[in-house]
């Protein structure tokens, strides 16, 4: 497990059942992560880090599930 940064924008954010709540460090929280959903984090810009962020809010859901729904994608079946 590796662990991803979030800047603490004054919001307390939605931990899901069974997953680590993230602890703060300075002005970031910090989540724990599997590798595959870091190296994705670590290729978004920072607007669209921020971006997503808000949309976990907005749907009062945990970040890293809104990441794990983008790196593992379903495979497509006929």
């Amino acid at each position: 497990m590796v662990a991803i940064r979030v800047k603490d924008d004054g919001s307390i954010p939605v931990t899901e059942k069974g997953l680590e709540p993230p602890f703060k460090q300075g002005d970031f929280y910090v989540l724990d992560v599997k590798d595959e959903v870091m190296r994705y984090w670590n290729k978004q810009s920072p607007g669209r880090r921020e971006q997503l962020w808000k949309q976990a809010a907005k749907e009062k859901k945990d970040l890293r599930l809104i990441l794990n729904s983008f790196v593992f994608k379903p495979a497509k079946t006929k």
